[in-house]
């Protein structure tokens, strides 16, 4: 009997001791002198639940305790120079971070949905570790909820790929599901005066912002021939894809979304519109005005400047690198091309930037903000789960039939949510023709 086993044995016990203690807390509301007899039937049956669930809970802990002390005691070779119950360092590889999402999707997918075939199917491909991990995930409405630790490392590896993250937005944990914090509108003040006079009075105001959970949905079809091998090439690709459709969407969220449609409200929304120029024309003197004004209103502001940076579309990025001074023919902003910045602060470049905006659909959006003020508010989890009779809408607008074109569907489901704490932190541009 595996260990698998026997924590569903311990699972069990435990349900008796729920039911039997059901009972006896019934039969104390009744309070009635013919209940005796029951009572110590209950009581007796009880106590029987409770030995059985000791029982299994030793066994359990035993079997743990075996795997720990075999993983403890693994090690390179006989001639180890590591100190006595030390592990020796192994090197990390990042290509590997996440991957037991991918082996869990994997699984789970082969296993159509049911956790403990999938754990199985891990154990016997040799990934104990995995198994072990999915075994401790829960069932939730829409699949599985992966446990924290590996979701926690999915959010991580999106750290670098999405805008608004990498830039330095602080990630806060929302376990309730909202978050409320307050944003300065108002500052104290100070101000000179006689040497036993009174002070003047002055105050800071307040004004609350929440954050509540915007649920992001990540589709994945993968054909059914490729799911047949469980290797990590596999895995891997099945987390990157799942990455690659969240990171997407999460850059459009976080920068565009305006707040309808259970949808976050986005940077270019939060913006005020004191800090945003609109139709800036694409000469040299006109952008350096422009691009020098959204650093200035930000810094006028007495912004801390923590993490400031800049996000735009590629194009952008490569117009502006090439931009020339009209006189003298020197580049404008030579430190993009030289390392990657653009007036000291750092460019990210995202393609869910439009460059088709505007009357003449010519125009796109340069933003520019200190990140350090952007929230991030996430659950910090992620639920999956798998079809292969689904539909789904392609990006060309088609109804595609999983079933008849041998492919399974996976879903992930985040949630998270933004908000800056300064909204004077932000400022942003649209530009014609701000493109190659």
């Amino acid at each position: 009997m595996d260990l698998d086993d026997l924590r569903r044995l311990r699972a069990e016990a435990l349900a008796t001791m729920e039911t039997a203690a059901t009972a006896i807390e019934e039969l104390e509301t009744a309070e009635t002198a013919a209940d005796d007899e029951a009572m110590v039937a209950a009581l007796a049956a009880f106590e029987e639940a409770e030995t059985a669930f000791a029982a299994s809970d030793r066994r359990v802990r035993r079997v743990e305790s075996v795997e720990q002390a075999a993983a403890a005691s693994a090690s390179g070779g006989d001639n180890s120079s590591a100190a006595p119950g030390t592990v020796p360092a192994a090197a990390s590889n990042p290509a590997e971070n996440g991957l037991e999402i991918g082996f869990m999707m994997h699984a789970l997918t082969n296993a159509r949905g049911d956790r403990d075939r999938a754990c199985a199917a891990l154990e016997e491909n040799g990934h104990s570790g995995i198994s072990a991990a999915l075994s401790g995930a829960t069932d939730a409405a829409g699949g599985v909820t992966i446990p924290r630790a590996q979701s926690e490392q999915i959010i991580e590896l999106l750290r670098p790929m999405v805008a608004v993250r990498a830039l330095g937005a602080r990630v806060m944990p929302m376990p309730a599901g909202q978050v409320r914090h307050a944003q300065l509108t108002g500052s104290a003040t100070a101000s000179y005066g006689p040497e036993n006079g009174a002070a003047i009075e002055s105050e800071q105001t307040f004004a609350p912002i929440d954050q509540a959970f915007k649920t992001l949905k990540a589709l994945v079809p993968v054909g059914n021939a490729l799911l047949r091998h469980s290797t990590a090439a596999v895995a891997a690709l099945i987390r990157d894809d799942m990455l690659q459709v969240m990171r997407l969407r999460e850059d459009l969220g976080f920068m565009r979304d305006a707040g309808a449609a259970n949808t976050p409200f986005g940077l270019r929304f939060w913006t005020p519109v004191a800090n945003l120029l609109t139709g800036v024309a694409n000469d040299a003197a006109a952008v350096e005005t422009a691009i020098r004004f959204l650093v200035s209103r930000v810094e006028d502001a007495n912004v801390m400047m923590v993490s400031p940076g800049w996000i735009m579309r590629a194009g952008t990025k490569n117009f502006l690198a090439s931009l020339r001074e009209p006189v003298h023919g020197s580049y404008l902003f030579p430190s993009i091309q030289e390392d990657g910045e653009l007036m000291g602060y750092p460019i990210k470049t995202t393609s869910q930037i439009p460059a088709n905006l505007g009357v003449g659909a010519n125009e796109t959006e340069v933003y520019f903000a200190d990140f350090n003020e952007v929230m991030i508010g996430d659950a910090m989890t992620v639920t999956i789960a798998t079809s292969s009779e689904a539909a789904f809408v392609d990006q060309g607008g088609n109804t595609v039939s999983a079933f008849q074109n041998d492919l399974t569907l996976m879903r992930a489901i985040s949630e998270h949510d933004l908000a800056p704490r300064h909204v004077e932190a932000l400022s942003g541009l649209n530009g014609v023709n701000w493109t190659l």
